[in-house]
């Protein structure tokens, strides 16, 4: 049997802070707790780290983002190329006034406690979404009859080149569980807006 003499795709990553791992299991990021491995798994440290590895990451090399996985079944197979996980690292929950800024990576439901606690309402509709503001951007999520585009006020999004973007309200085109935002823009952050209530 002959050896295997190509390149390895993870020796053609550039030097990042975060965790980067070659067939790295899914199972235990996603959801369900189901799924095979990530012929490339990176954890970014933060968004600059994020930044500097899709500015030097080849441009036919494929890109998927994880955060918490609620929406997605992994197959027994894997997931080629590069997969970037938005955990722990991209979980900070701020605010200003009347409106939030939660990381791509904070849990919707922590999103929604944080602000109980602040007596900023508006968003408790987030307590019953399982999943990330990340994921709540990208698919307009919602319960109870309300949505992620009710409260957006703007968000930030990185392209594949590392650029990031500031994206109004407008911008994201939202309709039923879906925007218009380029699929390969990853969210790093979001400012919601509720109303002080007891």
């Amino acid at each position: 049997m002959l050896a295997d003499t190509r390149p390895r795709k993870i020796n053609k990553m550039p030097a990042v802070r975060g965790e980067i791992a070659e067939n790295a299991s899914l199972d235990g990021i996603s959801w369900f707790r189901t799924g095979g491995t990530a012929e490339i798994l990176f954890r970014p440290s933060d968004i600059d780290d994020l930044r500097v590895f899709l500015e030097g990451i080849d441009a036919s090399i494929d890109v998927t983002v994880l955060g918490l996985g609620s929406n997605v079944l992994i197959l027994d197979g894997g997931v080629p190329g590069v997969v970037i996980h938005l955990g722990k690292n991209f979980s900070d929950i701020s605010f200003d006034g009347n409106d939030v800024i939660a990381e791509a990576g904070a849990l919707d439901v922590a999103v929604s406690r944080a602000c109980r606690d602040k007596s900023l309402a508006g968003l408790e509709f987030l307590n019953g979404i399982p999943g990330t503001i990340g994921g709540a951007l990208r698919m307009n999520a919602g319960a109870y009859g309300r949505e992620i585009s009710d409260v957006l006020v703007s968000a930030q999004a990185l392209d594949r080149a590392g650029r990031i973007h500031t994206l109004s309200h407008a911008e994201f085109g939202f309709n039923y569980r879906q925007s218009i935002v380029e699929e390969d823009w990853i969210f790093v952050s979001a400012r919601l807006r509720g109303v002080l209530d007891d």
